[in-house]
């Protein structure tokens, strides 16, 4: 079997915070304390926030008249901002689950792994479908709202 290469132009300054992270935690044995400030979910919904502000005053900019537009850009479909921002969160919620996947397999070095283990293994981090079963005063629907779950909450549009 062929084996392939992908190169990946990686900027300097993320190079060097890489470079950095790989000293401190496999040389110097530093992790991060747990929970961060700032985790996937925040930066995921900061993401999507910031699409769908573009995507509202991208709207806002669209030519109302079809005679106002180029030739050449008449195969272009309109896609209303909704739907685009509908797509992003789709999307952005494939990206969180890729990352909650592959996050202890790839992402994490040995001393990390170590780390995630212990975090996730307490009982605080139960799933969402041992939690629910594990309440009986209220119906599955209930028990999603009422659960502490920030991504669901701030990304899907109630």
């Amino acid at each position: 079997m062929e084996e392939r290469t992908i190169t990946i132009e990686i900027p300097e300054v993320l190079k060097k915070k890489l470079e950095d992270d790989c000293y401190y935690i496999n040389r110097r044995k530093r992790l991060v304390k747990l929970p961060c400030q700032t985790n996937i979910i925040t930066i995921l919904e900061s993401y999507v926030k910031h699409f769908a502000i573009n995507a509202a005053f991208s709207a806002n900019e669209r030519p109302r008249h079809h005679h106002a537009m180029p030739h050449a850009n008449m195969n272009v479909h309109y896609v209303p901002a909704e739907k685009n921002v509908d797509l992003c969160k789709e999307m952005v919620d494939g990206l969180r689950i890729t990352f909650d996947y592959t996050l202890p397999l790839v992402l994490l070095y040995p001393y990390e792994q170590v780390q995630y283990k212990k975090v996730t293994s307490s009982k605080f981090f139960l799933p969402i479908k041992e939690s629910a079963t594990n309440t009986n005063s209220c119906d599955h629907q209930n028990c999603l709202q009422t659960m502490p779950v920030p991504w669901r909450d701030k990304i899907t549009p109630n």
